[in-house]
């Protein structure tokens, strides 16, 4: 990095140019297609982002998947976020709000108990479910984990048929660009058609020899002439 009165301390009154930057570290759902078109139902994924902007200046906003860069630059913001979140923890999986059963309360009451996915219900053991008390989705804890495990047990099976018809249309395309590839290379390389030479009739041959006869004719009285 070339020096500047900016970033190098040997300059006198040099600041940090990063000291003007507003930055936080925050996880934020992101949706995995893969796993989503593969098992036919959403899944989604924590991931780390970072906000920064400079102070009093919103346009140049950047919020962007948080990289070792990033954590180096504001390793303040970094260390606080790792402080108060507990590092860099994701959870992978179908999204509570993904569940038609759970109200808006319901989500909220099962992520205060640190359940955050529809995952978390189905592993739950019963010690854990203990601890979530009766009320949630008006139904007894083992019930809820009974019915968390058939919604994943159910999109599974809807997912199978659509990879099935998925996996059939693209080998029908397949077998189609390949049978048509064999048929251009089976038909053989037509050569261009030669120009057929024209046959005259006795008649026309007659009837021409008669107009040149009458040319020459013209031709020897002008010459006379």
């Amino acid at each position: 990095m070339l020096a500047s009165d900016m970033n190098n301390p040997q300059f006198l009154g040099a600041v940090d140019p990063d000291a003007v930057m507003i930055a936080r570290f925050y996880k934020r759902a992101v949706q995995n297609r893969f796993l989503s078109r593969k098992e036919s139902r959403p899944i989604f994924e924590d991931k780390i982002f970072c906000e920064y902007y400079p102070a009093g200046n919103t346009l140049l906003r950047m919020d962007v998947p948080a990289h070792e860069a990033h954590k180096m630059r504001f390793a303040k913001q970094w260390a606080y976020y790792v402080t108060t979140q507990g590092g860099d923890s994701r959870e992978v999986g179908t999204p509570l709000t993904a569940w038609p059963l759970l109200s808006p309360a319901d989500v909220e009451n099962l992520r205060g108990m640190k359940y955050n996915t529809v995952e978390n219900i189905a592993a739950a053991s019963d010690g854990q479910l203990q601890t979530m008390g009766m009320g949630v989705a008006g139904m007894a804890p083992h019930i809820l984990r009974t019915r968390a495990q058939a919604f994943l047990a159910a999109a599974q099976d809807t997912a199978l048929p659509q990879k099935q018809a998925e996996d059939i249309e693209a080998l029908k395309k397949q077998v189609a660009e390949l049978t048509a590839a064999l048929q251009a290379q089976a038909q053989p390389h037509r050569k261009p058609a030669k120009k057929v030479k024209r046959e005259w009739t006795p008649e026309q041959r007659a009837a021409a020899g008669e107009r040149m006869k009458k040319a020459r004719e013209a031709k020897q009285q002008v010459t006379d002439g």
